[in-house]
């Protein structure tokens, strides 16, 4: 992405339009501080800046935020971007409602607004909501979207373009299609980045079929985030030149000259994932999938992680409970759990490691290879877990338990390395 700045940067906006790689950079200063630099205020992005870079930097991958301030700077120091005003900073943090939400708009030359949705932060309490969408809809976060949209597009006026990563991009969407008829009507476009979808209900309405033909999505070509639920059936592949889920991390994304390097389609790891969590989904009620969720998060709160660092600090803690809650589930949840566990390990534990405690890796920096990581194969043998007591001798089960022991002991690691 900064590469695409120093390309365009210096050409305005006026000069060529907004197009997805613009829009990805909005999706990804959505994920700093700007309520707390800015206030009720708004202001140009080139002086947003300045107060964003005075503050505390936002928990997280370290290279991660370093990416994301260094593209703030540039897009702030740029013709294309920092003349840019910055308006309606939103940051809720809810815990009692298992709520985390952002947003902020952006004013276009041409006197459209593009709004901006954040996707999950490192709390334990953001990756909560974003679980419990497999059972519930709307979650806290997707009413609050709705209601920044409303709010939004009437204090501004014109034509309105919504964005997102990851989760944001599952807020804009879900903005788009449950927002007024009359705000509905003043949407131009709406982008997707490696986006979770809606849930069957949300697909079925009207106010999503209005607003599906507006809808760009876009996916790393082992995307998993990405094809979790009801997702857009038409999207662009982007060539990521990392491996496994550091693909999430859009800086992996590579660039053909103005636009994405695409691929014709998504790999056989994100495709094995996505076929089985749809079968959890199609399979299982929402009950059963609170249980499971409700299971997991209670196991975890009852370490006292409240960041996913914290999970990696009290490694020992972690794994003990993760593994407690996973041994109690019944045999259809497990072999899903096992499963997705299992693809994770064959795209390379250290990538799923890093994601799962930071929330997306650095460039390229933990792919799998000799040397680098341990692989545990994928069993296919998940017939033979049943709803009985669970055997670590069941080959399904055992390798989902190396799994998840190889990824907490390389969160133990790395704890170690920050401490030494």
């Amino acid at each position: 992405m900064l590469e695409y700045l120093k390309w365009r940067g210096d050409l305005p906006m006026g000069a060529a339009p907004v197009n997805e790689l613009d829009a990805l950079v909005f999706s990804q200063l959505a994920y700093l501080h700007f309520r707390d630099a800015l206030g009720e205020q708004g202001m140009s992005l080139q002086n947003a800046a300045k107060r964003v870079e005075a503050l505390e930097r936002e928990p997280g991958n370290p290279q991660v935020v370093a990416d994301r301030h260094s593209l703030l700077l540039a897009a702030a120091g740029s013709a294309r971007f920092g003349n840019l005003w910055v308006s309606h900073a939103e940051d809720i943090f809810m815990p009692q409602l298992e709520m985390q939400f952002a947003a902020i708009t952006f004013t276009l030359p041409d006197g459209s607004s593009m709004i901006a949705y954040r996707g999950t932060d490192a709390t334990v309490v953001g990756w909560k909501e974003d679980f419990n969408m497999a059972f519930s809809c709307p979650v806290p976060s997707q009413t609050e979207a709705v209601r920044y949209l409303t709010a939004a597009a009437a204090a501004a006026g014109g034509a309105v373009r919504l964005c997102g990563h990851s989760k944001g991009g599952n807020l804009a969407l879900y903005a788009a299609a449950f927002s007024p008829a009359e705000v509905r009507a003043r949407i131009r476009q709406i982008d997707l980045f490696d986006a979770p979808g809606l849930d069957d209900a949300s697909l079925a309405t009207n106010g999503y079929r209005d607003v599906l033909p507006l809808v760009r999505a876009f996916v790393p070509q082992t995307s998993i985030i990405g094809r979790l639920m009801g997702v857009p059936e038409k999207y662009t592949v982007v060539h990521s030149n990392a491996t496994g889920m550091n693909q999430h991390n859009i800086f992996t994304w590579m660039l053909d000259g103005p636009r994405f390097a695409m691929l014709p389609e998504l790999d056989s790891t994100s495709r094995m994932i996505e076929s089985t969590m749809n079968d959890f989904l199609r399979n299982s009620t929402p009950e059963k999938r609170k249980m499971l969720v409700e299971t997991l998060f209670t196991a975890l709160n009852a370490t006292n992680a409240h960041t996913l660092e914290d999970m990696a600090d009290h490694w020992t803690d972690t794994a003990g409970a993760l593994w407690d809650a996973i041994k109690k589930l019944d045999g259809a949840t497990l072999r899903t759990v096992t499963s997705v566990l299992g693809s994770l390990a064959t795209s390379g534990v250290e990538s799923a490691r890093r994601f799962l405690s930071y929330g997306d890796a650095p460039n390229g920096a933990f792919a799998s290879g000799p040397g680098k990581t341990a692989v545990v194969k994928q069993t296919n043998d998940t017939a033979a877990v049943t709803d009985q007591p669970v055997a670590q001798d069941n080959p399904s089960v055992s390798g989902g338990m190396e799994t998840l022991r190889r990824l907490i002991a390389s969160f133990r690691d790395d704890s170690n390395v920050k401490k030494s």
